[in-house]
Formats: structure tokens, C-alpha cells, sequence
């Protein structure tokens, strides 16, 4: 016979030993129980409209990138915190940050991709940059009267 590296085959059925019994695991009685229904009460939880103003987008994406201070690049950059998975947050909640020129990556993507600050420091700097943003705008006083009050 020849020897290979191969794994034998499997002996087939009628080659095998038929005396030969299969030992079955033990089960204690009482061991097993079936799963019970689960009375849950959930609150519902209370959904807000955001807001939508592109008036306050275009004054936005008119000041300077609040990461790097470049003029003329900026574009209107949602918070990341406080919104579920494909939504945007409310247009109030955003900052300027500058957008991709040509040999230069932008601070918007950066900062969206998780490259400029840490996911904790994100959370601490977004509230901070949106009160800055709403600041800087009802100091030029151009408040949209379509956007509401600052929140």
C-alpha cells in the first residue's frame, strides 16, 4: 500500500463494527428548562424634527474652518454626537470646517474620518464648536429668522 500525506478515508458502513454502540451524553433531569416570556415595557421615546435651513448652511460655510483658520474653503459640518446611523443632525448643530482642495485633504473629512482628534475629544469639541458657530453668527446679526432659536 501506498502511504500519502492524505487522511484515510472514512471505513465505509458495512465495514464497520455493528456491536459497536455510540455513547450518548447524560442529561440530568431538570437541567434543561425552556425559556420563559419576558414581560418588557419599553418607553417610547419622544422624536424631534431637526431643523433644515439652508440659509444657515450657506452662513455657516462662510466663515473661517474653525481647525486650521483657512477662508474660503468652509463648509457647513454637522455634530456627529446625538443622531442615529444615516441621519444628519439638526442644521443648527454645525461648525465650519474646510473642504478637499486640489493636493490637500480638508479638515471636514478629516475630522468625519476620525483623524484629527480622538472620538472622547470629538464629543467634548463639537458642543463647544457649535455654541462658538451660533455665537459668531448672532453677533453678525443675520440669525435666519427661519431657523429658530439657538438651542
Amino acid at each position: 500500500m501506498k502511504r500519502t500525506g492524505f487522511r484515510p478515508r472514512a471505513p465505509r458502513r458495512e465495514q464497520r463494527d455493528p456491536d459497536r454502540v455510540r455513547a450518548m451524553p447524560t442529561v440530568t433531569p431538570g437541567a434543561f428548562r425552556a425559556p420563559q416570556p419576558v414581560a418588557v415595557t419599553v418607553a417610547a421615546t419622544p422624536k424631534y424634527t431637526p431643523i433644515r435651513s439652508k440659509a444657515y448652511l450657506r452662513l455657516v460655510a462662510q466663515l473661517p474652518c474653525l481647525h486650521c483658520g483657512v477662508w474660503g474653503h468652509s463648509q457647513a459640518a454637522h455634530a456627529n454626537t446625538g443622531k442615529g446611523m444615516g441621519t444628519k443632525a439638526c442644521d443648527l448643530q454645525t461648525f465650519p470646517l474646510c473642504a478637499d482642495r486640489p493636493g490637500q485633504r480638508g479638515c471636514h473629512a478629516l475630522f468625519d474620518q476620525g483623524a484629527l482628534f480622538s472620538k472622547e475629544a470629538r464629543r467634548l469639541i463639537e458642543p463647544a464648536w457649535v455654541a462658538d458657530t451660533q455665537r459668531r453668527i448672532q453677533a453678525m446679526g443675520v440669525w435666519p429668522k427661519a431657523a429658530g432659536a439657538a438651542e
